[in-house]
Formats: C-alpha cells, sequence, structure tokens
C-alpha cells in the first residue's frame, strides 16, 4: 500500500492528540492529587468511590444519631439525679417534722419548703432536650405534667419511647414516658407528686396529731421514691455502654471505608510527575521524528 503524505499526516496528528490528552490527564491529576476526577477516567472506580462515599454518608448519620443520643442519655441521668436529690430531702424533712413535739410554725415553714421541692420537681419532670421534652412520650412538644391548685399532677404526654438508630434496622429506645418516672403506680411504684403534696396536706394540717400520722406516712413512700428513680437512672448505663461500643465500630468502619476510597481515587503524586515528564519526553520525540519524515512545510506550520 502506497503511504501518501497526507496518511502521515493523520497519524502524526493523531498520536500528538493523544500524548497531549494524556499529558493534560497527568496534569490535572497532580493538580487535584486524585486519580479519577471524572466518572471517564475509570468507570468502575468511579462505581465504587460512589458506594464508599454512600456508606460513608451513612455512617455519618449513625454516628450523629448516637452522639445525640449519648447526650440525651447524660442530661436525663443529670436531671433525675437532681429529682433524687430533691426527693431525699423531702423524705428528711418528713422524718424531722413528723414528732409530736414539731411546733406549728415550723412545720408550716417545712410546707413551703415541700412546695418549693414540689415545684423543683415538677419542673425537672418538664425538662427539655433541645426543643423537645424528655418526659413526654411522643407528645415531644407538650409540657408532660401540670398542676392544679391543689398540687395533683397530671400527665399529658403519651406512652412513646425516643428511638436512636445506629445500624441498619436497630435501634436503641430509650423510656419517654414520664408517668415510669414520676407516676410509676401502675407497676406498684411511687406517685412522687402525690406523695410531696400528701407531704403537704400533712404540715398544713391544723390537727397536730392527725397531721403527724400524714407526714409519718410519707417517710417510706418517698424512700421508695428514690429507689424508684435509681432504678431508672441505672438503666441508662446499658444504653450508654451500647452507644459507646457502636461508635466506636462506625470509628473503624470509617477509617477502613475512607482507606478503600483513597485507594481508587487517590494517585502517587511522584509516579504521576514521572509519568508526566515521560509523556513530555514522548511527545518531544514525536514531533522530531515527524519532522523528519513530513514535509518540513507542514512540521512549520504545526509548531
Amino acid at each position: 500500500m502506497r503511504i501518501t503524505q497526507n496518511m502521515m499526516s493523520n497519524i502524526f496528528m493523531n498520536n500528538l492528540r493523544r500524548q497531549t490528552e494524556a499529558m493534560l490527564q497527568r496534569q490535572e491529576q497532580i493538580a487535584s492529587q486524585k486519580r479519577i476526577n471524572r466518572p471517564s477516567d475509570d468507570p468502575g472506580g468511579m462505581g465504587r468511590v460512589l458506594a464508599g462515599r454512600s456508606s460513608l454518608s451513612t455512617i455519618g448519620q449513625y454516628a450523629d444519631n448516637i452522639k445525640q443520643g449519648k447526650t440525651r442519655l447524660e442530661f436525663s441521668e443529670q436531671t433525675l439525679k437532681l429529682v433524687d436529690e430533691m426527693v431525699q430531702q423531702a423524705r428528711r424533712i418528713a422524718e424531722e417534722k413528723s414528732g409530736a413535739d414539731i411546733t406549728a410554725a415550723e412545720r408550716s415553714l417545712g410546707a413551703e419548703q415541700v412546695k418549693e421541692i414540689y415545684d423543683q420537681v415538677l419542673q425537672l419532670a418538664n425538662s427539655k432536650f433541645g426543643d423537645r421534652y424528655l418526659f413526654s412520650g411522643d407528645q415531644t412538644n407538650t409540657a408532660p405534667f401540670v398542676r392544679d391548685d391543689d398540687y395533683t399532677a397530671t400527665y399529658q404526654g403519651d406512652d412513646g419511647s425516643f428511638r436512636i438508630p445506629i445500624a441498619d434496622h436497630v435501634a436503641v429506645d430509650i423510656d419517654a414516658d414520664g408517668r415510669n418516672y414520676f407516676q410509676d403506680e401502675a407497676d406498684g411504684g411511687v406517685n412522687i407528686f402525690d406523695e410531696l403534696r400528701d407531704l403537704v396536706n400533712g404540715l398544713e394540717n391544723t390537727d397536730l396529731a392527725a397531721g403527724s400520722s400524714q407526714i409519718a406516712a410519707t417517710v417510706d413512700p418517698l424512700e421508695n421514691a428514690h429507689v424508684q428513680i435509681m432504678n431508672k437512672r441505672s438503666e441508662a448505663g446499658p444504653k450508654l455502654y451500647r452507644l459507646q461500643a457502636t461508635e466506636e465500630h462506625w470509628t473503624n468502619v470509617k477509617t477502613t471505608v475512607q482507606n478503600a476510597i483513597g485507594r481508587e481515587e487517590d494517585i502517587d503524586v511522584a509516579q504521576a510527575v514521572i509519568e508526566l515528564k515521560n509523556l513530555e519526553t514522548a511527545y518531544e520525540s514525536t514531533l522530531a521524528a515527524a519532522s523528519r519524515i513530513i514535509q518540513p512545510s507542514l512540521v512549520n506550520f504545526l509548531k
């Protein structure tokens, strides 16, 4: 077959185009330090990179859930600790003011203290985590407890729980039904608000003997209320441990996925620079060879 000048020119141009594209690709890779900058660079590799990034997004969501769950548990535990301190303070007042030698004035002062304790416990029971109530079940925009002028508390929430998704189809549930903390009568527990109300009534009873009996009747229930709160506080420990263990697991998985993505898309910069230099040398050699084969006028034009 006869090789014409036109055929040689086309071959020459195609070689230069391929070499130029390869040099531009290496320059872009060196600048971005990424082997894959667009799907066409490596369709299969880009697919694996996108899958890895999707996994990282999911892991990030679980990590955020766990962080929020841990903070909520710690906040709840501190809230219940304060409630427990209030309950124990009320029990001490009941023990101190139940004696027959306690005057009406002393009991009146004790009644005012217990009323303050009642309202502090009510305030803690209506605590919010962020903009949502902790102890109102799924009714997180509704204050769980209200009281009337007779110090009778009413629950306004439901029996919902707070769910923390920590993996696919796996969640940790945190009890958010305030009745289980403060009005656990259904399970043989103590209605803390009723006991504090009864203590106030006993302290305000003008019949000191009858008042003494009323006051004394609240001592054991308030001690049981202390146990009740401690039991609810103890539920946080295993859940917190599970969240921390799962958090560590996702941290390890995240590192593994990030390394896998790096192996797919990151480039060895030193190797890329060497390859660029080789491509530049090949490009210059092509030009030099072409100048000897193709008519000088065409070579000069291309230059």
